[in-house]
């Protein structure tokens, strides 16, 4: 069963093989060039340095990440000086370097809304089937109407039944819609030998994005 504490464990066991030292280079290729000031949900986001590439971009950022420790390490590498306050069960981090936030506490917790576009790297590979419909509807209605989204799926061979997960093409689609396009494929199995090393005959990695309407 994944659940909440199955995650707090992970990272206080340091069991974060999830987590990207660099900038993810498939945001940096397919993110698109929005107005500045424009607001950015980031859901489970660790102690990504995506945020950071997010930022600086001009971009009003939101992460949301239920790990208190995922957090302090992330302000802590950084070297962020911050502003705490409380709403609620959430815990606002405000970042006085960058136009960056850290909300700590459950996301399906967290209602705040009219975001101008979404960065799903990790998230929706973290959930089980039984929460992937209702993360997809809360993320969604945390979003303009008209928002960019930007989603990394995986695909792989085997039984494996701890995140990330594997997702096939057909329940993408299904739970974003028809709006949703497949932009980059790419098999990790071919370029990294760890895959293969793990048993892996395949293991794609997949860039899809709801466009913005006037693309």
């Amino acid at each position: 069963m994944i659940t909440n504490d199955f995650w707090l464990d992970r990272w206080q066991t340091g069991r974060i093989g999830f987590h990207q030292e660099g900038v993810d280079s498939k945001l940096i290729e397919f993110w698109p060039a929005l107005p500045k000031n424009s607001r950015v949900l980031v859901p489970l986001c660790g102690k990504s340095n995506d945020l950071i590439w997010l930022a600086e971009q001009g971009y009003h950022v939101t992460g949301v990440e239920l790990s208190s420790l995922a957090v302090i390490q992330f302000l802590g590498d950084n070297d962020f000086t911050y502003e705490t306050h409380q709403e609620d069960e959430l815990k606002i981090y405000t970042v006085k370097e960058l136009p960056l936030r850290i909300i700590e506490g459950d996301f399906f917790r967290f209602k705040e809304s009219g975001f101008d576009a979404c960065y799903d790297r990790a998230a929706m590979v973290a959930m089980p089937s039984s929460k992937r419909v209702n993360y997809v509807e809360h993320t969604v209605a945390r979003l303009s109407p008209h928002a960019f989204v930007l989603v990394i799926s995986l695909r792989y061979d085997g039984d494996k039944n701890t995140p990330p997960f594997s997702l096939e093409d057909s329940e993408v689609k299904s739970l974003w819609g028809n709006q949703i396009q497949k932009i980059a494929c790419e098999d990790l199995a071919q370029t990294n030998p760890r895959y293969t090393e793990q048993g892996y005959t395949f293991f794609e990695e997949s860039a899809w994005h709801i466009p913005l309407k006037n693309e």
